[in-house]
């Protein structure tokens, strides 16, 4: 299939090796002893159906596949197998099978629901989020984890075995929903492997192996997460009051932040409200000169730049055109004549913008926009960076965000500094290393960083730690005894 092909139905073909190599390790592991019947949901070709037949030795093969080229090839393959032309999603596959006790196998599409053109569910937002999260884009789902959580909907309570190949991002939020679902299962491994090697694409990939049970034989949820060619233990995964940690966290700071956490601004069209400052000039992406009244024009600092524990020095500027969520913006016209003008004249722009939060809004709307965004300093990091490096930002006026990056807000100056080098203490950096799963797109969130608990830092990280952490940046010596005591008293 070609490559545009591919990105349609989310297609790629599991070498017939690396599928024996799976069945042969579930085989053995005594995942599958009492499966009647072996299901590919999403079959393909036939190479997972060929191995299953081959090393379990079960007559009762069946395969579901969308591609009826696929299906014909797949009977070529395994002419015992009954493998039908159709669509999993929402399908009874139990009926299919003629049994609740079955080996689901396979490799679902690694994809979104808006990477696909075919082979997907309606698009609806099906793990209920609210607000701002469903609005943004947080309700696009991964189709692979679609199809895995209606599997184990499907034969919850069961003795069947899942095992899936799917991306560990994927992976891990299955075992959140299963400890969240309540899902009895009887043992659940992550075995990691190169995808590169396998399919010849960058991403972090496992088998999801998930041996269901009709009765509850664990009070907590626990994976152990495993190198599929070793077949040594890497770490072991622990749902614990709705989020996953590893066994391996040496300093424990979970808990919830006392501060709250902010994501930067979000308005979709960089093309007119980012700036470049060259001598002396405000240049768009255009590469246009931007002549405009520069009171909503303010310091912007990307995602890359956070670099440096302190930043006060910055080339990029964001027009603000509000100063909290659904503000009217029509005001810019009679304060700001010249910045109406300009945006008005690059109004095709905003109408291009494809998020729904926009949809009902004041013209020229953002995003991400509060008292906080105007704070005079901040302390943030990047939120794609594998070590999170947090920097004290503020200049003369205050420094805006992008929305790929996440904040606390500060009006004082030692406050802020102290809990800048608070966060990037060798103990706070550990057990923040220690929670985030670095293979992800955006390791540190809002929702990660909350978990950490500033009172435990406080009471764990020493002055003197404080004042290394201070050294090892080569900052000039400015943090004392007693600013830390203020800071402290602040949390």
């Amino acid at each position: 299939m070609s490559g545009n092909g591919k990105k349609e139905f989310g297609d790629y073909q599991t070498p017939i090796d690396f599928c024996y190599k799976v069945c042969e390790y579930i085989k053995q592991q005594g995942f599958s002893a009492s499966a009647k019947a072996i299901l590919e949901p999403t079959c393909g070709i036939g190479n997972f159906l060929s191995a299953a037949s081959s090393i379990f030795g079960c007559s009762n093969i069946f395969g579901i596949e969308i591609n009826e080229k696929y299906v014909h090839l797949s009977k070529e393959v395994i002419p015992s197998a009954k493998v039908i032309v159709d669509n999993i999603f929402g399908m009874n596959t139990k009926r299919i099978c003629g049994t609740s006790d079955v080996l689901v196998i396979g490799n679902p599409p690694w994809a979104t629901n808006a990477d696909l053109l075919y082979n997907l569910p309606q698009k609806v937002n099906f793990k209920g989020l609210r607000g701002i999260d469903a609005l943004t884009g947080s309700s696009n789902f991964d189709i692979c984890e679609y199809i895995i959580l209606q599997l184990l909907s499907e034969y919850k309570n069961t003795n069947s075995t899942i095992c899936m190949l799917c991306k560990t991002s994927v992976a891990r939020n299955i075992i959140l929903e299963i400890a969240r679902s309540r899902i009895c299962y009887d043992k659940i491994e992550m075995l990691n492997f190169n995808s590169n090697k396998v399919f010849g694409i960058s991403t972090a990939a496992c088998i999801l192996v998930i041996k269901l049970s009709p009765d509850r034989k664990n009070t907590s949820v626990i994976c152990d997460v495993k190198n599929f060619e070793s077949g040594s233990l890497l770490d072991t995964l622990v749902v614990k009051d709705g989020a996953l940690k590893t066994l391996s966290i040496q300093v424990d700071l979970e808990g919830t932040c006392q501060l709250v956490w902010r994501s930067g601004i979000k308005h979709d069209c960089s093309k007119v409200m980012e700036l470049d400052l060259k001598d002396g000039k405000l240049i768009n992406q255009q590469k246009s000169i931007v002549d405009i009244e520069e009171d909503l024009v303010f310091p912007l600092v990307k995602s890359s730049a956070f670099k440096e524990p302190i930043l006060t020095d910055f080339a990029k500027f964001v027009i603000v055109t509000q100063t909290k969520p659904k503000q009217d913006t029509t005001y810019i016209r009679y304060s700001y004549p010249q910045t109406w003008e300009y945006l008005n004249d690059n109004i095709n722009y905003f109408n291009r913008r494809k998020s729904v939060i926009y949809k009902g809004s004041a013209p020229f709307s953002m995003f991400g926009i509060g008292d906080y965004s105007f704070s005079p300093y901040k302390v943030g990091l990047s939120g794609f960076y594998k070590k999170p490096l947090f920097c004290l930002l503020h200049s003369t006026k205050p420094v805006m965000a992008d929305d790929t990056a996440y904040f606390l807000a500060f009006k004082d100056y030692n406050i802020a500094y102290a809990i800048m080098l608070l966060l990037n203490s060798n103990t706070v950096q550990g057990f923040l290393s220690s929670i985030a799963f670095l293979d992800s797109k955006r390791p540190y969130t809002v929702k990660l960083l909350s978990r950490l608990d500033l009172k435990k830092c406080i009471a764990t990280v020493s002055f003197s730690e404080i004042a290394d952490t201070e050294a090892k940046f080569q900052l000039p010596p400015r943090i004392t005894a007693e600013m830390y005591t203020q800071l402290k008293n602040y949390i």
